[in-house]
């Protein structure tokens, strides 16, 4: 029934994004709020990280542990629910044609704002000059395709939807600590505060380890067949972090010159529609497959 649900979300954020009714995550910014209010857990990274995911994911396993019997439609409907919360935030489709409309009219500031928005923890943009623009746009772009659709699907296939649950969970752990770090005054954040950054960080980037090997093999499918396979073991395993790691196997898969550089915010846009269109051919080989797991 996973394989079903999966293909039911992927069609419904096709057509219903953003849903920003059914991803409200007050409730989960309400309860790290209330853990980050216990003195204890403060001086122990690790333990509010693991207390602050594993009571929302534990319950679930839970709930659907004891629903188990009840009919599939019903229990269909749950998953889907769970699953399209899991997804990413926002829509993409638009944020990625705004982009596109916002570089090719030369707006540099208004592409900024987007390129900020495609973040899931909405960083500041830093670049200096035309290349360095276009280096970060185009691992933003490709970044926010993994992060909010394939290692979702990847961890529904591998754990159903309690395993995307505790991806989304921690993607919005980890946000929730650079959010409130880039608001405290500066001098006015502790230690501990980034040392919970870093071991959030350092959970988040195990999780996408998988997935990120997984999506490289099918980039080099979907790609220029067969481009970075013989690299794909060294960069999976280079210890970079996910973006980085992502955008060299999207480099690959578009056989995109390593000494390239942008002339113009057209070039980029460009760059950036070619990256959108890559990864449509991988959400659309995920479909295939799935369909084909259905029917067998």
């Amino acid at each position: 029934m996973i394989l079903l649900t999966i293909i039911l979300a992927l069609g419904l954020s096709h057509y219903r994004a953003p849903m920003t009714s059914l991803q409200n995550d007050r409730w989960f910014f309400t309860w790290l709020a209330k853990v980050s209010g216990w003195t204890l857990l403060a001086k122990i990274p690790a333990g509010r990280l693991l207390l602050s995911l594993a009571l929302p994911v534990v319950g679930l396993w839970l709930l659907l542990d004891i629903l188990a019997d009840i009919p599939v439609l019903l229990l269909l409907a749950i998953e889907l629910w769970v699953l399209l919360y899991s997804f990413g935030r926002g829509d993409l489709p638009v944020e990625l044609n705004t982009l596109q409309s916002d570089l090719r009219r030369g707006d540099r500031q208004a592409a900024f704002h987007v390129g900020e928005q495609l973040s899931a923890d909405k960083s500041k943009m830093v670049a200096f000059d035309l290349p360095a623009l276009a280096q970060e746009l185009r691992q933003r772009v490709a970044y926010a395709h993994f992060e909010r659709y394939l290692a979702v699907i990847f961890w529904c296939l591998v754990g159903g939807v309690t395993a995307a649950l505790l991806y989304r969970l921690s993607v919005l752990y980890r946000s929730a600590l650079v959010q409130s770090l880039d608001r405290s005054v500066e001098g006015e954040s502790s230690f501990s505060e980034y040392l919970q950054l870093r071991t959030a960080s350092a959970w988040l980037c195990l999780l996408e380890w998988l997935p990120l090997g997984f999506n490289g093999l099918v980039l080099s499918l979907v790609g220029q067949f067969g481009a970075g396979l013989s690299r794909l073991t060294s960069r999976w395993c280079s210890g970079r972090g996910s973006a980085q790691v992502l955008q060299d196997f999207v480099d690959d898969a578009l056989a995109y010159p390593r000494d390239s550089e942008a002339r113009s915010k057209a070039d980029i846009a460009a760059s950036c529609e070619q990256i959108a269109g890559l990864f449509q051919r991988v959400l659309v080989c995920w479909l295939c497959l799935l369909a084909l797991g259905l029917i067998l």
